[in-house]
């Protein structure tokens, strides 16, 4: 072993002693990878980890894994704005929120349990 990889292993080993690994040290991409199989009130509890799940949490293809095949029709029909405008989590939030279109007789999406997204 190296020394660095033996001080690293041993802190005790007479130098001094490097920080310890945390999630921090997770690089970002890799979180939000994982964080697209999760629901979404599990992607939202994680976002309050710390800065790296945060900044994941906030990933397009994190929340576009979420929003039905045919979102962009229902954020132009029933947002009545671009979908380009704003990000995949804001529309997942949006579309979760009472939306009624066609006179009030139709909603657009059915979320699980989303009444509380916040990251």
């Amino acid at each position: 072993m190296g020394v660095g990889f033996s001080g690293f292993a041993s802190p005790s080993g007479g130098g001094p002693s490097p920080s310890r690994p945390s999630l921090d040290d997770v690089p970002e991409g890799c979180v939000s990878s994982i964080l697209m199989y999760l629901d979404p009130p599990e992607i939202c509890k994680l976002a309050g980890l710390n800065r790296t799940f945060h900044g994941a949490s906030l990933a397009d293809f994190v929340w576009e894994t979420k929003l039905p095949s045919n979102y962009k029709v229902l954020v132009k029909e029933v947002l009545q704005e671009s979908p380009e405008s704003l990000s995949k989590k804001e529309i997942y939030a949006r579309l979760c929120q009472a939306n009624c279109f066609d006179g009030g007789t139709k909603v657009p999406y059915d979320c699980i349990s989303s009444t509380n997204l916040v990251v």
